[in-house]
């Protein structure tokens, strides 16, 4: 929406660097994808396709690869649990990103969402921090890619290529030239547009499908009880911390809502696709892990290919069993890559469509696809996939996701206080949040750190309380379209524990996403802040009060 081509531009601009700027929120009541005449996208996806894409971007590199990590390092068989606690935090986020997505359809994601409920700066920081999850997500699965692909020289006695296998540098750097191959491949095929971006998909997602099935019903064969035990060789700590792992698994989920400016119908199948999407993930993994912590004790689980290893370093030599899950993997990982691709230039999109990124990202071609942040995503993902290894891009994916998650639980509570006006009776919903998710993140501490257990139950009281003064207060906005169930309550578990599996990251997980989140900050203080379309309304609200 112009807001400035309805008003004389005689109206004088005022100062933006001011508070208000910094928590102005973006009118509900805004301009829907495709109600603006300008980079408007193409309206063709149907509800298979969003389902499609979810599992293809979801059910990727988290049971491919990372279940390896967690099982082995993190929590044994016990990483059963660890995918059940996540799916549960992430089932709760996930009825808060279908009430805000049928409210508000537009393309921005968790972006959008957060600008119209707590404000322009937040809107800014989630935004931001999902742009890099989407890259790292990309970037980890390339590398996943390349995991796989040493498995077939494995298969034929041969070690793979040092250029393959990559130069390890130091802990943090390991040069690969082979892994950003994926990335530029599915680049091109992004650029053709989505809707053959879709077709394409469809049938590598079911293929994915089929994979995961054939390993479930092998390996299922092949499994020895005794592997399960001790069911929990890290405690529950180690449970813990393998959430913290195999939540990149989930990531996929939230970038459906990055298409609803693509959806023919996106109040009924967005909420739908993402739902779906979550419970066909949780269902497969469980099915995996299971099996593959049945097959190999978790000492011996493979890191780097865990699915195809299991049937040829585990007295099995069912070669031509891995060859059909490497060639599977290849193919689901490819997949993957391409849906983790589609997500970040359409929260560029929209982000340069508000006026707070820079305008080039709003360029599209003539199949209507925002080229240049697609092309500007391959390129940073490429580059990431070139020098970061595996182990490293996963850590650096779930804070960022985490955060968005927590970002959208808040925000359906404070939409559903709101009036019409864009005020709020009584105190206010958003600081005693903020009170709530400073608990949660003492809570998560002491959790981490195994302080006196009366400390925490304290602890989960004083959250208790708060959550039920949100409860008390009367809800006056509640949407006609679908509703996030038991809604103030579940959405606040939902930033209970979220925050609570952020305190369980390891600390170099929190260095980066501070070095990331300066640079944002430093991006929209000097070029954002000055650019919101905002900007334009708020003069025009000074003119008419004066």
């Amino acid at each position: 929406m112009n807001y400035s081509s309805k008003y004389s531009p005689l109206v004088k601009k005022r100062n933006p660097y001011n508070l208000n700027s910094i928590i102005r929120k973006y009118p509900l009541n805004g301009p829907k994808d495709g109600e603006d005449s300008e980079a408007s996208l193409n309206k063709c996806l149907s509800i298979v396709d969003i389902i499609s894409y979810g599992i293809g971007s979801t059910v990727g590199a988290g049971v491919f690869v990372s279940i390896g990590i967690a099982i082995a390092t993190k929590a044994g068989p016990g990483t059963l649990l660890s995918f059940l606690f996540s799916a549960i935090a992430c089932l709760i986020s996930a009825f808060c990103y279908s009430e805000f997505s049928a409210r508000i359809p537009v393309s921005g994601s968790a972006y959008t969402f957060a600008y119209v409920s707590l404000g322009e700066f937040m809107g800014w920081f989630v935004g931001w921090n999902l742009t890099l999850e989407y890259a790292i997500s990309a970037s980890a699965v390339a590398r996943g890619w390349v995991g796989y692909f040493q498995v077939i020289f494995k298969i034929f006695g041969k070690e793979a290529p040092e250029w393959i296998s990559g130069y390890s540098i130091n802990e943090w750097i390991n040069i690969n030239p082979v892994a950003p191959v994926i990335i530029v491949i599915c680049t091109i095929i992004l650029v053709f547009g989505i809707k053959d971006s879709a077709r394409f998909n469809m049938a590598i997602t079911a293929i994915n499908l089929l994979t995961i099935t054939f390993f479930i019903i092998l390996g299922s064969i092949h499994v020895d009880r005794s592997n399960w035990t001790p069911f929990l060789p890290f405690g529950m700590t180690g449970v813990f911390s393998g959430c913290s792992v195999v939540f990149f698994s989930y990531v996929g989920f939230d970038s459906v809502t990055t298409l609803a400016g693509e959806v023919k119908n996106p109040k009924r199948d967005l909420p739908i696709g993402i739902v779906g999407t979550l419970v066909i993930a949780t269902t497969l993994y469980i099915g995996v892990t299971l099996v593959l912590s049945g097959m190999v004790n978790y000492l011996d689980v493979s890191q780097g290919s865990p699915l195809s290893d299991a049937f040829i370093n585990n007295g099995l030599d069912l070669k031509w069993a891995a060859m059909i899950i490497a060639c599977g993997t290849l193919t689901s990982l490819t997949a993957s890559t391409l849906c983790s691709l589609l997500g970040q230039p359409r929260i560029y999109l929209q982000m340069a469509k508000d006026g707070l990124f820079f305008e080039k990202f709003t360029s599209m071609n003539k199949k209507q696809v925002p080229v240049f942040g697609t092309v500007f995503t391959g390129v940073f993902a490429s580059i990431l996939a070139i020098v970061l290894d595996l182990d490293n891009l996963t850590n650096m994916i779930s804070i960022g996701t985490l955060l968005a998650f927590t970002a959208v639980c808040a925000g359906v509570v404070v939409m559903r206080f709101r009036r019409e006006d864009g005020g709020e009776d009584g105190f206010p919903s958003a600081f005693i949040l903020l009170i709530l998710f400073i608990f949660a993140c003492v809570f998560g501490i002491s959790s981490k750190l195994g302080w006196n257990m009366w400390i925490q139950i304290a602890l989960g009281a004083c959250q208790a309380v708060i959550i039920g003064l949100v409860w008390l207060k009367k809800q006056i906005n509640i949407p006609t379209s679908f509703r996030c169930p038991f809604n103030p309550i579940l959405p606040c578990l939902g930033i209970v524990v979220n925050t609570f599996f952020i305190m369980h990251l390891d600390t170099p997980s929190f260095y980066r996403v501070a070095v990331w989140t300066a640079l944002g900050s430093s991006i929209y203080f000097i070029y954002g802040i000055r650019h919101s379309k905002l900007n334009q309304l708020d003069t025009v609200d000074d003119s008419i009060n004066h």
